[in-house]
């Protein structure tokens, strides 16, 4: 590390440490550290592998979300992960570190509960491993296949692409706001705030629709926010990127959060994270047609163009004619005001 180096790495400058000491895709690996999966090639050739670490009191409080939740909020951001290559769901690993005297209703709950969402998308769970813990650890490793499509990558995206995200955005920071300030998760005002946040849906039909169209150019799920993601997308693809605020389709319920608790709407649509929707770019000719095919296999998801991709680094935010930087303002592990 030179002199100049920061003496603390942020999340992202650490990814893209161990991507440099641990080299680029070759030889069986078509596509390495980087993307929301890896990309195996040789006699693995098809496959996409995602893993992901959730750790107690940092991803999830059971004090606000109940077993079932936890266990169905990991696989959905682990299953998001493949949709956002447009791969089918195949084969699952676990890894559980869990405190002395584990209760059988407490892991039957947790598990049970990721077992039911990975069948639900045709995902079987093949193997892992437990150890002791002093908290609770959660580690999935997904495989998916990718049969004759080819994965849809961050680094396709041209100049000029419009920049295009599925559903709604904001709910599940607005929901986890909501249950940090103590509020009763069963009021009406939040209750799509709050599912939003322990419920995700991973949209993986989505996801297949957009990689089978062959119009999409570079993709990626918004598990950190869209003003992390879209910098890293902007980033692989050597551009920058713009958001117009006014497009931003922020989730009602996180504006009914937002009136109860006084918060700000748009910056949890922005930096919330965890709504695990997916974002991708493609032709700006193209986005009705993307919109009309995700609709058609999801059964109503609507699709919003909510910017472009420009010539520039970083990603600015456009609100009432003014611009503003905004990249890697959603969460990072290791920013001073990460829990």
């Amino acid at each position: 590390m030179s002199p100049d180096a920061p003496a603390h790495l942020s999340e992202e400058e650490i990814i893209n440490l161990v991507a440099s000491l641990a080299g680029g895709a070759g030889g069986e690996l078509t596509v390495g550290i980087g993307d929301d999966c890896a990309v195996l090639g040789g006699a693995q050739a098809g496959l996409v592998v995602t893993t992901d670490l959730l750790v107690q009191g940092v991803h999830f409080d059971l004090g606000l979300m109940s077993p079932s939740d936890v266990g169905h909020r990991s696989m959905a951001a682990n299953l998001s992960d493949l949709a956002a290559m447009g791969a089918e769901p195949a084969w699952g690993f676990l890894s559980l570190g869990l405190p002395a005297h584990p209760q059988a209703s407490f892991v039957s709950e947790l598990v049970g509960s990721m077992v039911s969402q990975g069948r639900a998308y045709g995902l079987k769970l093949a193997g892992g491993d437990t150890v002791k813990s002093p908290v609770v650890v959660i580690n999935l490793c997904l495989l998916g296949a990718m049969g004759n499509l080819a994965p849809v990558l961050r680094s396709g995206g041209l100049l000029g692409d419009a920049v295009c995200v599925t559903g709604l955005l904001g709910g599940s920071g607005a929901g986890l706001a909501w249950l940090q300030a103590g509020r009763d998760p069963e009021d009406p005002a939040a209750a799509g705030a709050v599912a939003a946040h322990q419920r995700p849906t991973p949209r993986v039909e989505a996801g297949r629709a957009l990689a089978e169209s062959g119009q999409v150019h570079a993709m990626m799920d918004l598990s950190d926010g869209l003003a992390s993601d879209l910098p890293r997308l902007a980033r692989a693809s050597g551009l920058g990127a713009a958001v117009e605020a006014e497009l931003v389709p922020i989730d009602p319920a996180a504006m009914a959060v937002a009136q109860a608790l006084e918060g700000d709407a748009l910056g949890w649509a922005l930096a919330g994270g965890e709504d695990f929707e997916l974002m991708f770019t493609c032709d700006p000719g193209r986005v009705e047609l993307l919109a009309q095919l995700v609709a058609e296999a999801t059964g109503g998801l609507a699709v919003s163009q909510v910017g472009r991709l420009t010539p520039g680094p970083g990603v600015t935010l456009i609100r009432q004619g003014k611009e503003e930087p905004i990249t890697y303002m959603g969460f990072d592990h290791f920013r001073e005001s990460a829990p």
